[in-house]
C-alpha cells in the first residue's frame, strides 16, 4: 500500500483500540459519531474507486483542465495537509445508519481496492495525467488523489479520536457519582490487527513496484 493510504491504517488500528460500543455510537448534538464518520470515509473511498475504474473501463482520463482556483485548493489540501472548514458533504457521501466497530473489515477492504486501482491508472496513463475530477479540488492525478485522502482521512480521525476520548471521561465521571465498580464500565473493542488479502489486485501492484 502506498505511504499516503498505510498511515490511514495504522491512524485507525490507533485510534479504534480505545474504542467500545458505547462511545462509538456516540457524539455531540448535531455533530458524527465514529460510527457515522467510518462510514462517511468508506464512502469516499468507494466512490473513488468507482470512479477511477471508469476511467479505466473508457481507456482514457476524465480530469478537466485546472483553473487557477483548482490549483491553488489542490495545493492547499495535498501539500499543505489542511482542510478548508465549512465545507459540506456531497449528499452521495453522508452517512446515514453508520458502521458497526465490528465491521472494520470492510473500512480496511475498501481503502485497499481504491489504493490498488488508482495504482493500476497511474501505471496506465503515467504519474502526472489528472486522472478524474474531485467536486471541490478539480482535476487530480493518482499521487494527488492518495494525498486528498490522507489529508481528508486526519481531519475525521481526528474528531473520531476525540469523541472517543471525551464519552470515555464522561462515562468514568458519571460512574463516579454512581459508584459504578471500574470493572463494569464498558471495556473497548479489541481489534485484530489487520492484514490486507492477497488479492490478484495487490499481486499486481508488487508487481508495478517492482
Amino acid at each position: 500500500m502506498f505511504p499516503e493510504l498505510e498511515n490511514i491504517r495504522r491512524e485507525v488500528e490507533r485510534i479504534t483500540r480505545q474504542a467500545s460500543e458505547t462511545n462509538w455510537h456516540q457524539a455531540p448534538p448535531g455533530k458524527w459519531s465514529c460510527a457515522l464518520i467510518f462510514e462517511h470515509l468508506l464512502l469516499t473511498y468507494t466512490g473513488t474507486t468507482k470512479g477511477i475504474a471508469n476511467v479505466m473501463k473508457r481507456g482514457r482520463p476524465l480530469g478537466s483542465k485546472a483553473t487557477l482556483q483548482d490549483r491553488v485548493r489542490t495545493l492547499w489540501v495535498t501539500k499543505l495537509g489542511l482542510m478548508p472548514s465549512g465545507r459540506i458533504a456531497p449528499p452521495n457521501m453522508v452517512p446515514k445508519s453508520g458502521l458497526a466497530l465490528d465491521s472494520l473489515r470492510r473500512f480496511y477492504d475498501a481503502l485497499v481496492a481504491m489504493d490498488a486501482t488508482l495504482a493500476d491508472a497511474e501505471r496506465r496513463f503515467g504519474s502526472h495525467v489528472k486522472l478524474l475530477d474531485h467536486p471541490f479540488l478539480g482535476p487530480l492525478n493518482a499521487k494527488e488523489w492518495r494525498q486528498f485522502h490522507r489529508t481528508h482521512a486526519r481531519h475525521h480521525l481526528k474528531q473520531a479520536a476525540e469523541r472517543i476520548r471525551e464519552q470515555t471521561s464522561a462515562d468514568l465521571i458519571a460512574n463516579s457519582f454512581t459508584g459504578t465498580s471500574p470493572d463494569t464500565i464498558a471495556k473497548p473493542t479489541v481489534q485484530p490487527t489487520w492484514r490486507p488479502k492477497n488479492t490478484h489486485q495487490e499481486r499486481r501492484q508488487k508487481e508495478f513496484r517492482g
